[in-house]
């Protein structure tokens, strides 16, 4: 908004008059004197003729006319307009404070611009925002003065400020992370959602490879989404980068256990990502360039700035990396999103689109033939949310489509995968201290398996098939005073596949007790349900087995406190406990692995239970980071249902991850872990379980931030394992050549990964 009249003629009259009286004669302020003196007599006679009058006497005094002073001759002012845009951003900054020649003259308006009346000639201008440093320019106003830009810096001196809104239920356990705060984590390479594998209760099976354990289930029970859709494969394969665009995500919300109910089905935690919503002020783009890939974003407004549009992608050359380093392997992976909003309907449309490539192949050392993988999916979103009877009303529906081939384990399989997903959720609040959130969503999919004619009757992973799981779900938050808040809540899980149904229910309870302003305590507990799947996700094999193995489940809790410390900080430690039905491998061996077996997998009890730890440092000022501890059991019940150690138990995890913001741009940071190493299976050994050695790693990250006229740029090196140390991975059993004894051979990693990444915004 342009400033009111009153804001700019005040100041603009008092500029006027100095600028008149300092060009006036010497004398005038003598004859001002003069004058005022026989004003002030005038005015002594009339009072004392009044008195005079007032005693009685009979002859009246005339007054003495007194008149006004002349007014100086009003100075022509002429119009100065001006924009005030970020230096390097080309961002509009509203609300800047502008001074002319030391004097408030008004502020900048949501575009960024300004308009003053001035008096002609040279002005000193002073600009100011929070965040900014300071502008001092000097303007030459005159009639024909065209709009004038002034870029204002970003501050570089190295502090930080973020402005967190915490939407959601805040009984629920969650660690949230800006995409900022996510992306500076030494040893993610710039990617934000390899972040999971830094926080508490998460073990990461073989760096650098993108799998996962949250509380001591399997990797496939942990659920990804983006903007609320399910992504069955959240990173490529090998390296692992996020399928996603790391400058697409706006912030992560990580849930170990307890997660909303309006995801789901998964049987332990849940990775939910957010994307920006694009600007809608002008074209921005963006490039960003690594040693393993490259790619960019460019947003636009549309429809005179009703809606806007945004185009990211990504592709990889780490086939011709990979071509020299080892030959006979081939690697590469490649993704997009694109996301349009527009108003309609007395509400906002968004459409999005998203999909990933992966192909890997390599021969074998003495084989003719290449062993050859490749997975990729696609995904359409189309959603629309708006008010409706005092809440919040989303519809949406998605579409997919999956193709994967595999030739692993001298088994190749092909398969392509459709998908239909509709969801409906409505929100509202039911007078000041209750909730409600309630929604039904549906995933209708089908499989074409194209296998070889001489396989045997395999089962239904193998085979072609249709599959359907729908669910519904309501919980209701009571804020009962200001301290406490109990949020019950039931979710509804139907699965068919094969002509065979599940139906689960699945009762929910979380709270949150506020001992004090700085002390809170919560609770949650429940029961969740997955179709049967893979150890680790892959697209394409999904929805199988439920005639022969069953739906996969957990029930458990955990109980947790959290307290604010001085300085910023935050310390949580939570305990939890879980009993699971999951599907894992039967035969440990995995050089015998037969995927098109009909017994290929089996439906085994579980138990999970352990501590987490987190102390943090909140994203602001110089100095941020958090320290993650993970002390974990995970069990497995055996054919005769005795429990021992799970191919995923990992007693110690630690993680401390922390960043410290210089002058002048820069920011560096370190992130230490140590884990004491997985209960692995001894390949050739029928059976036998050893310990993996304790691995460490050290990695490191320096950023330094430029500020260009027109555009901004970050330049990073991120090394990934900077100790080089060597991480065991398997176990297998050997004869030692000398004694003919048995004995193990470890099958290690030795490799250091370095990033060196430059991000320029236009």
């Amino acid at each position: 908004m342009r400033a009111a009249p009153a804001a700019w003629l005040a100041p603009v009259l008092l500029i006027s008059l100095a600028g008149a009286a300092a060009e006036a004669a010497p004398d005038a302020g003598a004859d001002a004197a003069a004058d005022l003196a026989a004003v002030d007599a005038a005015a002594s006679s009339v009072d004392g003729a009044h008195d005079a009058g007032d005693a009685g006497d009979a002859s009246l005094s005339s007054t003495v006319p007194v008149s006004p002073p002349p007014a100086a001759p009003a100075t022509p002012g002429v119009q100065l307009r001006g924009r005030v845009l970020e230096r390097g951003t080309k961002s509009p900054l509203a609300g800047a404070e502008i001074k002319v020649d030391a004097a408030p003259a008004g502020s900048t308006d949501g575009e960024g611009r300004f308009l003053l009346l001035v008096a002609p000639g040279p002005h000193r201008l002073e600009i100011h925002l929070e965040g900014q440093a300071t502008l001092h320019a000097r303007v030459e106003a005159r009639a024909d003065l065209p709009e004038q830009t002034y870029r204002m810096t970003p501050g570089l001196n190295g502090e930080h400020h973020e402005t967190v809104v915490h939407a959601g239920r805040p009984e629920l356990a969650k660690v949230t992370l800006s995409g900022d705060e996510a992306r500076q984590t030494a040893g993610t390479s710039g990617d934000p959602m390899r972040v999971i594998g830094s926080l508490p209760g998460v073990i990461q099976i073989a760096w650098p490879a993108a799998l996962y354990v949250v509380r001591g289930a399997n990797p496939g029970n942990t659920g990804f989404f983006l903007d609320g859709i399910r992504v069955p494969a959240l990173f490529h394969i090998a390296l692992g980068p996020s399928v996603i665009h790391p400058y697409l995500i706006d912030g992560v919300d990580f849930y170990p256990g307890g997660y909303p109910a309006n995801y789901g089905p998964y049987v332990s935690g849940i990775m939910a990502a957010r994307t920006l919503a694009p600007p809608a002020d002008r074209v921005h783009a963006s490039a960003d360039i690594t040693f393993f890939d490259a790619g960019g974003i460019v947003t636009a407004p549309w429809d005179g700035g009703r809606g806007t549009v945004a185009v990211a992608g990504r592709y990889s050359y780490t086939g011709e990396i990979f071509s020299l380093l080892q030959t006979g392997t081939t690697l590469r992976y490649g993704d997009y999103q694109v996301r349009i909003d527009h108003p309609l309907g007395g509400g906002q449309a968004t459409v999005f689109a998203f999909g990933s490539v992966d192909s890997l192949g390599w021969t074998n050392p003495g084989a003719a033939a290449q062993e050859y993988g490749s997975l990729q999916f696609h995904r359409l979103d189309l959603r629309w949310r708006r008010a409706l009877a005092g809440g919040r009303l989303l519809v949406g529906a998605t579409v997919g489509a999956d193709w994967t081939q595999s030739t692993l384990f001298d088994a190749p399989i092909k398969v392509r995968a459709g998908n239909a997903s509709p969801r409906l959720v409505y929100d509202r609040a039911l007078g000041g201290s209750v909730d409600l959130e309630l929604g039904a969503s549906a995933d209708a999919q089908t499989f074409a398996t194209v296998k070889p004619t001489f396989e045997q009757k395999q089962g239904d992973l193998g085979s072609s098939r249709d599959a359907f799981s729908q669910a519904a779900f309501a919980t209701v938050s009571f804020r009962l005073g200001s301290r406490l808040v109990v949020a019950p809540g039931l979710r509804s899980d139907l699965f068919a596949e094969e002509n065979t149904k599940a139906f689960f229910l699945e009762p929910r309870l979380d709270v949150l007790y506020r001992l004090s302003d700085a002390i809170a305590l919560k609770a949650d507990g429940g029961r969740f349900a997955q179709m049967p799947s893979l150890p680790v996700s892959v697209p394409g094999f999904e929805a199988f087995g439920l005639a022969d193995l069953g739906a996969q489940t957990s029930i458990g809790g955990s109980v947790g406190v959290e307290t604010r410390l001085p300085r910023s900080f935050t310390l949580g430690v939570t305990g939890y406990y879980e009993t699971l039905r999951l599907t894992d491998v039967r035969n440990i061996d995995l050089q015998n692995i037969q995927p098109t077996e009909a017994d290929f997998l089996v439906s085994r009890l579980g138990r999970a239970y352990g501590a987490e730890l987190l102390l943090r440092r909140a994203n602001e000022g110089r100095l941020f980071g958090w320290l993650a501890y993970t002390l974990s059991w995970s069990l497995r019940a055996d054919d005769n249902g005795v429990y021992g150690r799970s191919d995923w138990d990992e007693r110690h995890v630690l993680n401390l991850v922390t960043g410290y913001r210089l002058r002048g741009g820069y920011t560096v940071g370190a992130r230490f872990h140590l884990n004491t190493g997985r209960w692995a299976p001894v390949i050739n050994s029928n059976g036998e379980y050893q310990q993996i050695p304790t691995y460490y790693q050290l990695d490191l990250r320096a950023e330094r931030h430029f500020v260009f006229d027109r555009f901004a740029m970050d330049v990073y090196v991120d090394v990934a394992n900077a100790t080089y140390d060597h991480e065991v991975l398997q176990l297998t059993a050997t004869l030692d050549p000398v004694t003919g004894q048995p004995a193990t051979q470890s099958g290690s990693v030795f490799l250091v990964l370095p990033t060196v990444g430059l991000h320029a915004q236009f």
